[in-house]
């Protein structure tokens, strides 16, 4: 009766009543072991381990996973946004570009997203195209838990908007206020 499983056939079946040569013989010609895959974007972003030059060093009380950081106002009010839409736009793009990334999973992780706002939400152009979608806020505190996770820098164009709009930046399309005067 042959083996059910591939791994009894890839065992080698010791014979004792054969003498140690022919044990040796049928050691050697077993087959090699295939190295199960692995990633390498799984592994750093669930460790927040870091590889190459460039990059922040992680610290050491520093969460291990994104979902672990706590922004500030993020139970009662809200957190502050301070990335544009084209910002958030070119990291979605960025994180599409890794190996195993699915949208349905991000989407559902990052606060049950609707995958038509989501395309709403990329066709949309401008620094301040599409900051009413919902898409916009749950992804802007995803990259913002994900920078604080690895212990990355904040970039120049953030640190400039911080300074700019104190009160984080508008929820609102510009493009679709009206203005009333005299």
């Amino acid at each position: 009766m042959p083996p059910k499983r591939k791994s009894n056939v890839l065992e080698p079946s010791v014979d004792l009543t054969a003498d140690e040569s022919q044990q040796e013989a049928a050691t050697q010609a077993r087959p090699a072991m295939k190295k199960a895959r692995t990633s390498d974007v799984a592994e750093s972003s669930s460790t927040g381990a870091k590889k190459g030059k460039g990059k922040a060093k992680v610290e050491d009380n520093a969460p291990n996973n994104w979902w672990e950081v706590k922004l500030p106002g993020e139970d009662e009010r809200g957190v502050l946004v301070f990335d544009d839409c084209n910002e958030i736009r070119c990291k979605i793009r960025l994180l599409q570009k890794e190996p195993g990334f699915k949208v349905t999973h991000w989407l559902q992780a990052i606060g049950n997203i609707n995958n038509n706002s989501y395309q709403r939400f990329m066709k949309a152009t401008g620094p301040t195209g599409g900051a009413s979608n919902g898409t916009y806020y749950s992804a802007y505190v995803y990259f913002e838990k994900v920078r604080i996770a690895t212990g990355k820098k904040k970039t120049a164009k953030r640190t400039r908007n911080e300074a700019e709009y104190k009160a984080g930046m508008p929820l609102e399309d510009r493009k679709t206020v009206w203005i009333m005067g005299r």
